[in-house]
């Protein structure tokens, strides 16, 4: 090995170590042999506090040694190309002087390693320990001074925090400065809710960007495919890596607070196909999460700490919230009455996630969308949205009512928000092809899928009526609710020539198929017997009892929601 059997040169020849020679002779060492021996005590001897100064017939290898460390640390510090070539006189910088610690009863070397700062594996080399299950009380552990910093992180200072139990995760990271916000709280409980009973699928990222996303903790579906690049892609959304703050308190993955995301890089000389995409999860206040659920992190154990099974943590993001919380829930007055906190679902508000989730994919308020979903979906004597509804005259599945073909339709098209949950759901290959049939089918019972689904078919139905002139591109939230209705009530074609007055698309029986017996006649003579007029007041009655933003707020001040017939050209 480098350093180990190489001596200082001394006019050109090779010699023994001074030491050596006289334990050949049998000398037992003297004061000087022993200060001589101790690079630290020598240099402190001298006044050059941290600094060895090379003897003839050192190695940086017996150096290290001395100083409670290993040649390769100096090496480093030092600036070392070639650390067989040492000269005599030569100053070695040391790291900080190692501290002894007594073990207490009840302790574990990986308590101690973790309030030390060190990993397990470096705190049983140094001490020579060979079961780090057997340490006892009074043994003395020899700690290096200053823990060498972790893999992404800053050179500022580290605070320890108390020793644990052996394996014992802790909540939240100690002396952290940053904490998660609640929308990162909510997509742990999110993440632990949905990957719970999962094996994994290969789909860490996917289903971590969908928890974000759904929680509110970013405005959309992060790109990329790589796990292990996701650390740019969250800063630039607000996320702070606590790796790089100094003074931070992660001495494993489980120093992580609830909330934190994490995500790993692979160990030097890994090839496998995690080398090549990494991994990133959830910590949950159970574990973590990602494609899966589990009480472990992807690098094992706490003893492990940063690096472990293959692994390294690269990153602890946090996103706090931009201001304290409010004691009182958020108002329209405080949020807008448009917020996701000034959402109000009732009966439904178990889809609150969804809705969330779906307004922030598709870029659709949460109210606009909850007014959408509302009006397409089936409900139950109480009102509530039945996610399991069944058409008995066409093959319309679940809460927002696909058609098998529109269903598979969605799922195929590329860029659509189904489309990405398919082929993360395994049933959409990366060619946009279904691979089974089936399982995509019976996603449709899936409310959240539901949801999702139906909203971005609106947002496309409200995009093309905008692009061809139908309805204005400023369009209030309100408004594009009723517009998004019309749509899937009269389809495309048929909503351009109801927004136009061009009623020419109406079959000959829709407007008694639609309109009930005992309006059909008022509706007639108000429009001077013309079917055409009387649907079209008709319909904008209609949405208008079915379709108002501020039925879903908690708040609705200020909001003025436009008549369907105001709305008409």
């Amino acid at each position: 090995m480098v350093g180990v059997e190489s001596r200082v040169n001394v006019a050109g020849t090779t010699r023994a170590s001074l030491d050596g020679a006289n334990a050949a002779a049998g000398a037992a060492p003297g004061p000087l042999d022993r200060l001589m021996a101790g690079g630290r005590a020598l240099s402190q001897f001298r006044g050059d506090a941290g600094v060895h100064i090379v003897k003839a017939g050192e190695t940086l290898s017996q150096i290290a040694k001395a100083a409670g460390t290993d040649w390769q640390t100096l090496a480093r510090i030092n600036g070392l190309p070639d650390p067989d070539r040492l000269s005599v006189g030569q100053r070695i910088e040391l790291p900080d002087a190692p501290r002894v610690h007594v073990v207490r009863s009840g302790e574990t070397l990986s308590g101690i390693a973790r309030g030390a700062g060190v990993s397990v594996a470096a705190l049983a080399q140094r001490n020579h320990i060979a079961n780090p299950n057997m340490i006892h009380p009074g043994q003395r552990l020899s700690i290096a001074g200053s823990p060498a910093p972790s893999a992404g992180s800053s050179a500022g200072p580290v605070v320890a925090p108390a020793a644990a139990a052996a394996g014992a995760p802790t909540p939240a990271a100690a002396g952290a400065t940053l904490a998660p916000g609640a929308a990162s709280l909510r997509a742990a409980d999110i993440a632990a809710a949905r990957a719970a009973g999962h094996q994994s699928i290969g789909k860490c990222y996917a289903w971590v960007k969908t928890a974000l996303q759904q929680a509110g903790a970013v405005p959309d579906y992060l790109p990329g495919v790589a796990a292990k690049d996701a650390g740019p892609t969250l800063e630039a959304r607000g996320f702070v890596n606590l790796l790089n703050q100094p003074g931070n308190a992660i001495r494993s993955p489980y120093d992580a607070p609830k909330g934190a995301v994490l995500v790993y890089g692979a160990a030097p000389g890994a090839v496998d196909r995690n080398a090549k995409y990494g991994h990133i999860e959830i910590r949950t206040g159970t574990g973590f999460a990602s494609d899966y659920a589990s009480a472990n992190a992807r690098t094992g154990s706490a003893a492990n700490g940063l690096e472990g099974r293959g692994r390294v943590l690269t990153g602890v993001y946090v996103k706090p919230d931009a201001a304290p919380a409010a004691a009182a829930a958020p108002t329209a007055a405080a949020d807008g009455a448009y917020a996701p906190g000034n959402l109000r679902l009732g009966a439904n508000d178990r889809y609150r996630d969804a809705i969330v989730e779906a307004a922030t994919r598709t870029g659709m308020t949460p109210q606009t969308v909850a007014a959408i979903i509302d009006a397409e979906t089936l409900k139950d004597a109480n009102g509530v949205w039945r996610d399991d509804a069944a058409a008995g005259t066409s093959s319309a599945v679940g809460m927002t009512q696909f058609l098998k073909g529109t269903w598979i339709g969605e799922a195929t098209r590329a860029g659509g928000i189904l489309n990405a949950e398919a082929k993360a759901a395994g049933v959409v290959d990366a060619n946009n092809r279904v691979v089974d049939e089936p399982g995509l089918l019976a996603l449709r019972t899936d409310a959240r899928l539901s949801i999702l689904a139906g909203a971005d078919y609106a947002r496309q139905n409200l995009s093309s009526l905008t692009r061809s002139g139908a309805i204005p591109a400023d369009a209030d939230p309100a408004a594009l609710a009723k517009y998004a209705y019309v749509a899937h009530h009269e389809g495309l074609g048929g909503a351009r020539g109801f927004l136009s007055g061009d009623m020419r698309y109406l079959r000959d029986a829709t407007f008694e198929a639609n309109v009930p017996a005992a309006s059909r006649q008022r509706y007639l003579d108000a429009a001077g017997g013309s079917e055409p007029l009387a649907y079209r007041n008709w319909l904008s009655d209609y949405i208008d009892r079915r379709i108002d933003v501020t039925r879903f707020m908690n708040d609705s001040t200020g909001v003025a929601v436009p008549a369907m017939r105001s709305l008409l050209r």
